[in-house]
């Protein structure tokens, strides 16, 4: 997987226990034909989570899969705890 590091707008739905986010869907831009185009990706599965601090802040990593266009990818989402941010990490 390479770094993409872009930013998202991102359904989430919080646990009951520890009120953890967990992503449902997401829309990134950068289309095949429009680089404009929305793209909404729902995330199949989530299959790692991973606590981190880079930089001094405090972030969470979720290991996703799900079917975007025809195949179906890894990726990773970075949500940035202080800056309340979701990112699209890596792919």
């Amino acid at each position: 997987m390479k770094i993409v590091a872009k930013p998202i707008k991102t359904l989430a739905v919080f646990q009951y226990d520890d009120g953890t986010p967990m992503p449902y869907k997401f829309k990134i831009k950068g289309g095949e034909n429009d680089p404009e185009e929305e793209i909404t990706v729902t995330v199949n599965s989530v299959m790692h989570i991973d606590r981190t601090r880079i930089a001094g802040k405090e972030s969470i990593v979720y290991h996703c899969q799900s079917f975007i266009g025809d195949m179906e990818k890894r990726y990773e989402l970075k949500y940035i705890i202080p800056e309340c941010r979701w990112v699209l990490y890596k792919m």
